[in-house]
């Protein structure tokens, strides 16, 4: 890994760009929206209420970090209703989407041009089959082709998937907002496949100590839902903000990507006090290195760590910015759950004798 960044992004440019894209989307934050994250403030952050290609719908908030090339963090709130199904994990070829507002303007002149006038300068995720499905015509490009586009033209303000080719035994693709977590709702679910929701993730850090965490949240938002069903309550959302946040020294993946220090996660249920049901939050984090380990601690201790001591709060505006009850046993919750959360794969991985005696865990 390199540890000096060779391919710097045009700041002003890449401003330029997501002054156009959609941020007001309020309805994934509890309280004030787009809280601070803990990267320094600067043009570099990017505000961005995700979408599929051209829709209107907006299927999670994500705060952007140009010049890094991941995510500060993404923004849902979360309900999963047992009466609807759970939908299969996308097709791991959506990895190669790109969000086309971040895109420089060759390629949206492009499209323009040869594809029915199709205007996408503030387009989101896409694959050239949604420009196809919005153009009314199989529109066809070469020379260049639309991956030579993305190539040349999508890459200096966002990662690409070449960025993370040939990594993936040390680095996965990490989704910030998860996939599982989001299986009720095939576009949200859809969306967490993109080059703005992720960032390179230690391979056993990511299947083996962090994967466990996110079931264990899954599982808690069911229990949300079901609780409020049961209490007469329309309180049926856990907002979860889920992010990055940088080590001392900034490695850089190909010279282009940023390798994060930590990955974290903060949770919020507002409660409804009337209906009996009492607000909670906690947070949590580890280092995003091989045989990590998590700390999860009550929100306002981890938000101390999350912003150095600074008097911030993640759900500003909101219960959770005050006392609130924490999720006790979380860490012991999902010791008990990481088994029958991983596939046959990952457990072989993961509960082996070899990794045990490597990490001095007992997987």
């Amino acid at each position: 890994m390199e540890l000096l960044q060779h391919d710097v992004a045009p700041q002003h440019e890449c401003s330029a760009r997501c002054s156009r894209l959609s941020s007001s989307c309020d309805s994934f934050f509890v309280g004030n929206s787009w809280p601070k994250s803990s990267y320094q403030s600067s043009d570099s952050t990017c505000r961005i209420c995700q979408t599929l290609a051209g829709g209107r719908k907006s299927v999670f908030a994500t705060a952007f970090n140009t010049h890094y090339r991941i995510p500060e963090y993404t923004a849902s709130a979360i309900t999963r209703d047992p009466d609807l199904p759970e939908q299969d994990r996308p097709s791991s070829s959506l990895w190669d989407r790109v969000q086309l507002g971040l895109c420089g303007k060759k390629v949206h002149d492009t499209l323009y041009d040869r594809c029915d006038n199709v205007e996408t300068d503030k387009w989101g995720v896409t694959r050239m089959s949604d420009i196809w499905k919005a153009s009314g015509t199989r529109c066809r490009l070469s020379n260049p082709s639309f991956d030579d586009l993305q190539e040349s033209h999508c890459g200096d303000c966002q990662g690409l998937d070449s960025d993370y080719s040939g990594c993936g035994t040390t680095f996965n693709r990490g989704h910030i907002n998860p996939n599982s977590i989001n299986n009720k709702d095939a576009d949200v679910q859809d969306g967490t496949f993109s080059m703005i929701n992720v960032a390179p993730q230690d391979d056993d850090f990511n299947q083996c100590v962090w994967q466990p965490y996110e079931c264990a949240v899954g599982r808690k938002a069911d229990e949300v839902y079901k609780n409020a069903v049961r209490a007469g309550s329309n309180s049926k959302a856990l907002y979860v903000i889920t992010g990055t946040k940088l080590g001392q020294q900034t490695t850089w993946m190909k010279g282009r990507v940023a390798i994060p220090g930590y990955f974290w996660k903060a949770l919020c249920y507002p409660g409804d006090e009337s209906a009996g049901l009492r607000p909670f939050g906690v947070g949590f984090y580890g280092p995003n290195i091989d045989c990590s380990k998590m700390t999860s601690l009550p929100l306002e201790k981890f938000e101390a760590w999350l912003y150095d001591g600074a008097d911030e709060h993640l759900f500003p505006g909101s219960v959770c910015a005050g006392p609130v009850d924490n999720w006790e046993g979380l860490d012991d919750y999902v010791a008990e759950i990481a088994h029958d959360c991983r596939n046959e794969h990952i457990q072989d991985t993961c509960e082996s004798e070899w990794r045990d005696k490597r990490c001095g865990t007992s997987g």
